[in-house]
């Protein structure tokens, strides 16, 4: 399988699309952190719980908890792409929409609003300093997240090169159907990487992801030969991979083709739910039970039976 275009260029001075800057975080590395999360996928996890990462470009998305039916998004459209669509409210068609913001200014009650917008790389930075005492108390620092941001490669690689360079741990997260060289630029800025293996089979891979597994699979084991703080995240989901067969074999592919030895269990939770319904998407999990940290207990003893350090993250 041919590898897919690397995106992005080589000036530093390019903007990167970002839907959520987030202060604060503890799950997304060590320490308190900021994880900035950048705009745009090449997967389509059925399980996803940020549908507003998918698309590159900025959205309108609707909180139908807020709204008072006043209908004035409707009236202001210049091109018409609101309509009431039962029963999830008063959706954007992403189609026709301009992004001009009239919707979300006239909004009596703050239930629209833009999803992902362009910013410096200076602007981001300036995001990162704001807690960099935070940083310096708890052993924290910075986590790029998104969607896929090493679909914006550059833009990463210069912001992690600029943490480096003032002392600021930081972090990425990867589902790794990227380039090689998209990852290997990367590394000698880098701290810590997290990389997502979702499956061990390419044909359910294919079809709970929308992509095959063999680059994925390349790039883990090229990047454990080179890089050390490497951890595998392991989204647990049921009737996807949540079967001690299927873990098995993943922890197996680990041990026997990587040298990755950390792996993190994230249990299945279906949070993304209200915001699948405000973009007008329907969600193929919506009624799968939330896991728990106790139902990965198992495959996490499982695991490290094999000779893994498991551990079982957030929720």
């Amino acid at each position: 399988m041919a590898e897919p275009m690397a995106q992005g260029s080589e000036n530093t001075d390019t903007p990167a699309t970002v839907f959520e800057i987030e202060r604060y975080a503890i799950e997304d590395g060590p320490g308190i952190r900021t994880v900035v999360f950048f705009k745009g996928c090449n997967l389509r996890c059925k399980w996803c719980q940020n549908p507003e990462s998918h698309s590159a470009r900025p959205q309108i998305m609707y909180n139908r908890n807020r709204c008072i039916a006043c209908r004035r998004c409707t009236e202001v459209c210049p091109v018409g792409a609101v309509r009431e669509v039962s029963p999830l409210g008063f959706i954007t068609d992403p189609e026709k929409c301009r992004l001009c913001g009239a919707c979300v200014d006239k909004c009596f009650s703050d239930a629209r609003k833009i999803v992902g917008q362009r910013l410096s790389l200076d602007a981001i930075m300036d995001e990162v300093h704001k807690d960099r005492a935070f940083y310096d108390e708890s052993g924290g620092g910075v986590t790029f997240s998104g969607g896929e941001p090493l679909l914006q490669a550059d833009a990463v690689r210069e912001l992690a090169r600029r943490c480096k360079s003032e002392g600021i741990h930081t972090a990425v997260e990867t589902a790794g159907h990227v380039p090689w060289r998209n990852i290997e630029g990367l590394l000698p800025w880098l701290d810590l990487l997290y990389f997502d293996m979702k499956h061990i089979d390419s044909e359910a891979h294919r079809h709970y992801t929308g992509v095959p597994l063999d680059l994925i699979l390349r790039n883990i084991c090229r990047v454990s030969e080179c890089f050390k703080n490497l951890i595998v995240r392991i989204p647990v989901v049921p009737g996807v991979n949540a079967t001690e067969q299927t873990m098995s074999q993943m922890f197996s592919f680990l041990l026997e083709n990587t040298k990755a030895r950390r792996v993190e269990l994230l249990p299945f939770h279906r949070l993304g739910l209200a915001k699948y319904e405000g973009l007008g998407m329907s969600y193929a999990m919506a009624e799968v039970d939330n896991m728990s940290k106790e139902d990965c207990s198992s495959f996490a003893e499982t695991g490290r039976e094999l000779g893994l350090a498991v551990r079982v993250g957030a929720p």
